[in-house]
């Protein structure tokens, strides 16, 4: 009852937001992808461009585009209160595992948006959940099968999932549950996985497992936001402790002792100690994140189940423990709510951070500093920008100019927005983009959009111009105002410089 309840208020809250601000960056891509229809990209599985694709008939609409996150932030909440049950858990356990589940700030930003992370928390959480099974049916066949079910759907929305599944057959291994590995299930399971992927993991094999460059580009590639603030880090010591910073702030401070309790509970309640394996797992994939330098979003999925695990424990506790947990839990899960999920206007939510502290100290001017938000404005007004550069060439220049997008966020906003102000489509050299190549043009003229490749075209192009910029105040975060070149005279044909313009990564 109670998993259901707040399963409806997820799928509600989620539904209601969906369309407060606008697009954001990735889904201007997803939507480009799924025009491109494929068993994989440069930078991710399919299920985000299939996702996008069923938004298709209802013209992308934001409610429609968002649905399956929305669909599986309310199913992962369901599935934590229906695991803490399974372990034991009473009312009080079902009650504060919902709350903080749903109250999540990083669930509840994922459910609000399509990326690739958006199906982590459910996927894991269910790749959790049969662990579980498995351990407690001593290794039944339909539980390996529903992991193996779990694990495929997780690896089509991103390959992180992996690690959780190696992590879990690790700890299990390390544990006298290891007696589960030898059951036929195990490698039917394992077998079932790699199949369902084959066609995914031939598409990487036949370009060269470009994920593989994604991920070291966008190791590469970790600019700080204009405040200063910076998440991530080149350096391994600093991007850890970010790493562990960020998984506070994406927990809620106040729920993440209860997480932490779900990490401990195994090796200290007797009714728990089967789950040491998960313990163990969870314990791997925080480690392994943080040696790799990832960033400190990659492992939250992890903690649907921690904290179900958590809650079991905690309502062992005296009642007046319980209900300052819960109370906490909840009341910083609603006071961060504006900043997770777009229940206020902009304006409003700028004024509310700014009350917060978070924005305009000291008299200076005050922005919206939520970065997820701020990448869902100013995509018009670029296309908008862009035409206005477009169409003031002369006709004839005109219908041989490409507009190059040096990011595959701007390349998007051309192809989604570009059609009402008259433009072609774009290409772009980043990732997905770069594959559809050059659309036959031949580079004399290009409307050359963004700074990041800016000093290559300056070497392939004799002129480039800047004659315009375009600029988002909502966006001052992320990123300053837009560059538009003009590149004329190029080297070489623009199908041999594209190969030296291209770039995989985030």
């Amino acid at each position: 009852m109670i998993g259901g309840t707040f399963s409806v208020l997820a799928l509600i809250a989620h539904a209601a937001a969906a369309g407060r601000y606008g697009y954001f960056r990735d889904e201007l891509y997803f939507i480009a992808c799924s025009k491109h229809l494929a068993w994989g990209y440069v930078d991710q599985p399919p299920l985000v461009a299939v996702a996008a694709w069923l938004s298709a008939p209802f013209g992308y609409d934001l409610l429609a585009l968002r649905a399956l996150p929305i669909v599986a932030a309310a199913l992962t909440v369901g599935v934590a209160v229906a695991l803490a049950r399974r372990l034991g858990g009473g009312r009080f356990a079902a009650l504060l595992t919902a709350v903080a589940t749903l109250l999540l700030p990083a669930y509840l930003l994922l459910g609000n948006v399509l990326t690739t992370t958006s199906f982590e928390p459910l996927s894991w959480t269910l790749l959790a959940y049969a662990a579980v099974g498995i351990v407690r049916s001593e290794g039944r066949t339909t539980w390996w099968l529903a992991a193996a079910a779990a694990l495929a759907f997780g690896a089509y929305g991103k390959y992180s999932i992996a690690l959780f599944a190696c992590a879990i057959v690790a700890g299990i291994a390390a544990t006298p549950q290891r007696r589960v590995l030898r059951s036929i299930g195990f490698p039917v399971a394992a077998a079932l996985a790699v199949a369902a992927l084959a066609p995914n993991l031939a598409w990487q094999s036949v370009h060269g497992w470009p994920m593989l460059d994604v991920l070291r580009g966008d190791a590469a590639h970790r600019p700080a936001f204009q405040s200063g603030l910076a998440l991530e880090y080149g350096n391994l010591a600093r991007n850890a402790l970010a790493f562990v910073l960020e998984q506070i702030v994406y927990t809620n401070p106040f729920a993440t002792p209860v997480w932490i309790a779900g990490m401990a509970a195994p090796f200290r309640v007797a009714s728990l100690r089967d789950l040491r394996f998960l313990s163990v797992a969870a314990a791997l994939v925080l480690i392994t994140a943080m040696l790799a330098g990832a960033k400190g979003y990659y492992v939250v999925g992890i903690y649907g189940s921690l904290l179900a695990v958590g809650a079991v424990a905690v309502e062992r506790a005296a009642n007046g423990v319980r209900i300052a947990v819960l109370t906490a839990v909840a009341a910083a899960g609603v006071a961060a709510l504006p900043l997770s999920l777009p229940v206020l206007g902009v304006d409003t939510l700028v004024g509310y951070t700014k009350l917060l502290g978070l924005t305009g100290r000291n008299g200076s001017p005050a922005h919206l500093v939520q970065p997820v938000y701020a990448e869902e404005f100013g995509w018009d007004r670029l296309a908008r920008d862009v035409a206005s550069v477009y169409d003031g060439l002369p006709a004839a220049v005109r219908t041989r100019t490409a507009i190059y997008a040096d990011t595959y966020a701007d390349a998007g906003a051309i192809d989604f927005y570009g059609p009402r102000y008259g433009l072609p489509p774009a290409i772009s050299s980043q990732n997905s983009y770069y594959l559809w190549g050059t659309h036959g043009y031949d580079g004399r003229s290009l409307v050359a959009i963004g700074a990041t490749r800016i000093g290559l075209l300056r070497e392939f192009f004799r002129s480039v111009t800047l004659v315009r910029t375009s600029e988002e105040p909502y966006k001052w975060i992320v990123e300053g105002p837009t560059p538009i070149y003009l590149c004329r005279d190029p080297v070489a044909p623009l199908d041999v410089i594209w190969p030296k313009l291209r770039w995989y990564g985030a």
